[in-house]
């Protein structure tokens, strides 16, 4: 049947008996919160892991350029950067990194980011790394086709890998499948890991002066291949079979890597068809979503803050069926007797992106409001409670380009975004997924995308995620909730069982004007506010009022029993 046919067929029978407008409950059920140490979600699994705050540099708008590195045409003030060049020819008109962004970026820094992915994104389809190594007045300028521009390789394989060990973060390189060769990526991989007398490891050795090698482990087998705006995109099957024989080969070149299939959003076609192969090649399943990405073109109009607040569910589900998917795969080969193979989801590229606000042209600059805040912390609490299927999720981006961090030459913005991710990279990690009680209170009216509403997933009001992390000095309890009711307060009413509070600390999120922005001019519009408090301060509290359209992040200190 044709689309055409199709839509007149679904315009015929009219919306259904769907509700084509939000109505939010009158009040919110009281609820206790009642938390024990030794009820975990996933008593048996690994911790939740770092990476799952990892972010994701592009070229791209100011991502690279006037971000993480000096921009000639705007330069900064030399005591904010640390000079690359060493004196020698070889590093000889590098860019000096940020300083002040380095700090941020940090393993070791405000956001604790363990890994960085790079160079793409769309801009790998069509980039050939042998421009960005050598000397840089070598290196040719290159015209960009996925957004357009220019790229002057300045910033190439040897800088991003210097940059990595200057911030402690791993890095994970994505191969161009695009326009890229069979031979081009085992040569990029040999470059960046061959440790013999051979041709490519030797070269890195001339570039860089040191004789060890970069030591990649993370490798991704293209990216967003399905998509028509993709540079040399692809069908399922034609990616499945280059993507094969690629994986093979790679792996022969270095069997210690981990290689990254590419997938759409996890719950397509796509998907599983390139699942139903790659399982058997790939270590984890790349899968990218941005919530607000054309809600203003598809599906019913308006509705802003319920799409943003609850558009997170999406990606959610998502991440369950990608699962599934990997599950199916193994099933089946399980009955042809090959063994199963733990492939992890990589969500490395996730985000709140509003197209209509910050468009390719303007190298996708979000300024994000105190309700892009709200519908980001949703996206947090998601990863969190589904980290059991999640190897690695990148922030896209890291600097810029839709981004907690804004800069000019002489200084940074901190986003509303920046905050709740601050608090979730520092303390939600290496602990254990405590069991909470379901919320009864769920939203119902028109979503976008249209299926969260369409396939009734009811995404609660009240919205948590809370983990057990062991301490140095006992244990401690960290619990995120957001309240995505538009008009009413609800009363966070914690108790305790097997486990003796000490202190609490709690960080709010707050703001009466839900389009309200951090700019270099008014840095703090919205900034948490912060409680500290003894255990007996907190009880007499009596609960927490978590405020309408608001989220709290609750640290509590304290000892097993």
């Amino acid at each position: 049947m044709s689309t055409v046919l199709e839509h007149a067929l679904q315009v015929q029978a009219g919306p259904g008996n769907l509700p084509t407008k939000p109505s939010h409950p009158a009040e919110l059920t009281a609820v206790r919160l009642s938390m024990d140490p030794t009820r975990l979600v996933h008593p048996a699994e690994p911790p939740i892991d770092e990476k799952l705050y990892s972010g994701f540099l592009e070229h791209l708008g100011r991502c690279i350029y006037g971000g993480i590195v000096d921009n000639p045409k705007a330069p900064s003030p030399k005591e904010l950067l640390i000079s690359q060049e060493d004196g020698s020819g070889r590093t000889k008109g590098r860019a000096g990194f940020r300083k002040d962004v380095m700090g941020i970026l940090a393993k070791d820094g405000e956001l604790e980011v363990p890994m960085l992915r790079w160079p793409g994104g769309n801009f790998v389809s069509n980039y050939h790394w042998q421009d960005g190594i050598g000397p840089i007045e070598n290196r040719p300028k290159r015209i960009e086709l996925a957004w357009l521009s220019t790229e002057s390789n300045q910033f190439g394989t040897d800088e991003f890998i210097d940059y990595c060990r200057a911030t402690g973060c791993e890095p994970y390189i994505c191969l161009n499948m695009g326009t890229g060769t069979y031979e081009e990526a085992l040569a990029w991989l040999e470059y960046c890991n061959g440790t013999g007398d051979t041709y490519w490891a030797n070269l890195r050795r001339k570039n860089t002066g040191r004789d060890e090698p970069h030591g990649v482990k993370y490798w991704g087998l293209g990216n967003e291949m399905f998509g028509p705006w993709q540079v040399g995109n692809l069908s399922a099957a034609d990616y499945t079979k280059k993507a094969k024989q690629w994986a093979h080969g790679l792996k022969l070149v270095d069997p210690s890597i981990k290689l990254v299939s590419c997938g759409n959003t996890g719950s397509s076609d796509w998907d599983r068809e390139v699942l139903a192969t790659m399982v058997q090649f790939a270590d984890l399943h790349s899968i990218h979503f941005y919530t607000m990405l054309g809600h203003d073109k598809v599906g019913v109009q308006g509705n802003d803050y319920e799409k943003n607040v609850f558009g997170p569910a999406a990606a959610e589900r998502s991440i369950e069926i990608c699962k599934s998917l990997i599950d199916l795969s193994n099933i089946d080969r399980s009955f042809m007797g090959y063994q199963p193979r733990d492939v992890k989801v990589c969500f490395d590229e996730w985000n709140v992106w509003d197209e209509s606000k910050a468009p390719g042209a303007v190298g996708l600059e979000q300024w994000y409001d105190y309700t892009d805040m709200l519908g980001f912390c949703a996206w947090l609490n998601v990863l969190v409670r589904k980290h059991k299927d999640i190897g690695i999720a990148c922030l896209a981006q890291s600097v810029n380009v839709i981004s907690p961090l804004m800069t000019r030459p002489d200084g940074i913005c901190k986003q509303t975004t920046y905050y709740p991710l601050r608090l979730f990279s520092r303390y939600m990690k290496n602990g254990h997924l405590l069991q909470l009680p379901s919320m009864p209170d769920v939203y119902s009216g028109p979503s976008y995308p249209a299926f969260i509403q369409q396939t009734l997933l009811k995404p609660a009001y009240i919205d948590l995620v809370a983990v057990l992390v062991k301490t140095q000095s006992g244990a401690s309890i960290r619990l995120s909730v957001l309240n995505r009711h538009p008009t009413l307060d609800w009363k966070a009413d914690c108790s305790f069982a097997g486990f003796k509070i000490d202190k609490a600390e709690v960080h709010e999120m707050y703001s009466d004007d839900l389009s309200a922005v951090n700019t270099f001019d008014k840095p703090e519009t919205v900034v948490p506010k912060i409680a500290s408090l003894s255990a007996s301060e907190f009880d007499k509290q009596g609960g927490w009022t978590v405020r309408k359209h608001s989220w709290a992040f609750f640290i509590f200190d304290g000892q097993l029993e």
